[in-house]
């Protein structure tokens, strides 16, 4: 990915870190925009950006592209979320605020970014989905909706988009992050990491951030396609 230019939003999360420091050691120039961008590592620019606002999100790719002279990988890491909330208590506002932050923001930046991934020959857009919607995990109704959504799209664009030679891929992801560490508080039952047949949560650079190398990469011959890096879980089930 030498030479390559790559967005990720939301990539100062936990797991964002992680898939920035990959994208950083495999060459590429890494972006980072995030509404908040204090935690933001392993990259060459980091932009504050509300990716639910479509002119900071149009004013961002045009700074980039100005900038650095292009887009070549796009990772849609964006996504709100209330935390877990019973489905009876699942509110209109919550959903909406899923829907903006998650699949809205997602289609909104694959647009903006399309035009310049065509005009350098074809690219990678990686979209981050969530065992939550694959496996239907209680209390996370409006997460789920909206990861599932993100899954939709993505499928949709790869056939719509394999033309240009962009490919499109999901990553439903397991991983250290402020969801993964309720193992060690308790939040988790235990159970969820016996039923890991790898016996470990991922790691968010030597795990995830390598499958996202892996579909940024030139010459991929995969899309359209939802990978779990998860270590082969059953937790959901």
């Amino acid at each position: 990915m030498a030479g390559g230019v790559a967005i990720v939003t939301g990539g100062a999360g936990d797991i964002g870190r992680g898939v920035c420091r990959a994208l950083t050691k495999s060459g590429a120039t890494v972006v980072v925009l995030d509404v908040d961008v204090s935690q933001a590592e392993g990259a060459a620019r980091v932009l504050q950006c509300d990716v639910t606002d479509p002119a900071a999100c149009a004013s961002a790719v045009d700074e980039i592209v100005h900038d650095f002279g292009g887009v070549d990988t796009l990772v849609n890491m964006a996504q709100a979320s209330r935390g877990w909330t019973p489905l009876l208590e699942t509110t209109h506002a919550e959903m909406l605020r899923a829907f903006e932050s998650g699949p809205a923001a997602t289609l909104r930046m694959m647009q903006l970014c399309h035009p310049h991934l065509a005009a350098s020959g074809g690219g990678a857009i990686v979209n981050f989905a969530s065992a939550a919607g694959t496996e239907g995990i209680p209390g996370m109704g409006a997460y789920a909706a909206a990861k599932e959504a993100i899954r939709g799209v993505t499928k949709v664009a790869a056939r719509e988009w394999g033309r240009d030679n962009i490919r499109v891929n999901v990553i439903c992801p397991f991983a250290s992050s402020e969801a993964a560490r309720r193992l060690e508080t308790g939040l988790w039952p235990a159970s969820v990491l016996d039923n890991i047949p790898l016996g470990r949560v991922g790691d968010p650079e030597a795990d995830v951030g390598a499958m996202v190398v892996f579909l940024a990469g030139p010459g991929t011959f995969v899309t359209g396609r939802t990978l779990h890096v998860d270590g082969g879980s059953g937790s959901w089930r």
